[in-house]
């Protein structure tokens, strides 16, 4: 118990660091679930509006707070384009086409930096964590992000074609249970695994960690402890 105690608040403690300042959960579902649900009541129109303020009221509080602005105004573009696609087709589940089409450049992105040797999820890491890109290129580095984009590429691409199988429904209890299901929850479950088979494949690698990097240390290395 010790053992997976101390795992949790590892994975726990990395995740606020990476995660500090970006838009939450809470942020990302509620406009999408008040405009699904409020238009089933009140009608298109005013879930619509009520919908797009009560993201504009997230992105305001965002910036005055000075947190990451560009994850904000992302978010706000998504819900934006989410509602008009829903106004154009009338159907609840054109709501999840932005996410089909983010998901489908995902896996793309995944795919071209694979075949570059560049993998996208080294890139990932390095603008959440800034350490030197040239520890990535390791030879016993490299293979455990070259493994983890290959499982990334592969999740992105099937999450949008299950989104594209759903996007002409028009039950919105379905699509919203849907939403949320395939949003931030397996999305945070494709992080904690790719950050301990990382991890795990680093040691199994027995590359250099990144301070033993820095310093220029000769092998044996103790490798990277935590943080992929």
């Amino acid at each position: 118990m010790g053992i997976i105690r101390e795992k949790f608040q590892e994975i726990s403690d990395e995740f606020n660091q990476i995660a500090k300042g970006h838009i939450s959960f809470f942020e990302a579902i509620l406009p999408i679930f008040l405009f699904l649900f409020l238009n089933h009541i009140w009608g298109l129109r005013s879930a619509a509006v009520i919908s797009f303020l009560t993201g504009m009221a997230f992105t305001l509080t965002d910036i005055l707070r000075r947190r990451r602005k560009l994850y904000s105004l992302g978010g706000l573009v998504l819900l934006g384009m989410a509602i008009l696609a829903v106004i154009r087709s009338g159907k609840a589940g054109s709501v999840l086409l932005p996410s089909i089409g983010s998901n489908g450049i995902i896996s793309i992105i995944c795919i071209l930096s694979l075949v570059a040797r560049k993998p996208m999820v080294a890139w990932t890491s390095y603008f959440a964590r800034h350490y030197p890109l040239a520890w990535y290129w390791h030879p016993a580095v490299r293979p455990a992000y070259t493994e983890v984009t290959i499982v990334w590429a592969l999740f992105f691409g099937i999450r949008a074609l299950l989104q594209f199988s759903v996007a002409g429904s028009e039950n919105i209890v379905f699509v919203s249970l849907f939403s949320l299901i395939s949003g931030w929850p397996s999305t945070l479950m494709l992080l904690v695994i790719s950050y301990l088979y990382g991890i795990w494949r680093l040691r199994v690698l027995g590359g250099p960690g990144v301070d033993e990097f820095r310093r220029g240390d000769p092998p044996p290395w103790k490798g990277q402890k935590r943080g992929f």
